[in-house]
């Protein structure tokens, strides 16, 4: 009985993940995709003027929506821009630890990623866009 009460204190004495640091490292991942997408076309984001985080419910359940507002370069002309990812996100025991899988990202209504469970595209472009935003959250 000791050992289990000394066990559940541990637990709770660890550094538990809330759901606003969560949104942070997914924001900074889909941050890293889109850049990743854009440097393709020659654009690049010059900088980002809102982020915003919500619950969304799709096909395959309770996913995090991550809509970035930017201002995007494309030469010399800058537009104001939205982006959006979509995240599916795993939690760990009394949430110590998170995992956040990209979905799909949004660019100017063209999809990256998946949409209704297939992929679309290539399937090593979305491999390497995965890669990237999973890199970008510290979680490869």
């Amino acid at each position: 009985m000791r050992l289990l009460f000394i066990c559940l204190l541990s637990l709770s004495l660890t550094a538990c993940v809330d759901q606003n640091t969560a949104d942070i490292k997914m924001a900074k991942g889909c941050r890293a995709g889109v850049d990743a997408l854009l440097k393709k076309d020659g654009r690049e984001i010059s900088e980002v003027k809102a982020e915003r985080y919500a619950d969304e419910q799709t096909e395959g359940g309770l996913h995090r929506r991550i809509t970035i507002e930017a201002i995007e370069k494309d030469g010399w002309l800058e537009l104001d821009k939205k982006y959006t990812c979509l995240f599916a996100q795993e939690w760990g025991l009394f949430k110590s630890s998170h995992h956040a899988l990209l979905v799909q990202i949004e660019i100017d209504d063209q999809l990256y990623g998946k949409k209704d469970g297939v992929i679309l595209g290539e399937l090593q472009d979305f491999l390497d866009l995965t890669r990237t935003v999973g890199t970008a959250m510290g979680q490869y």
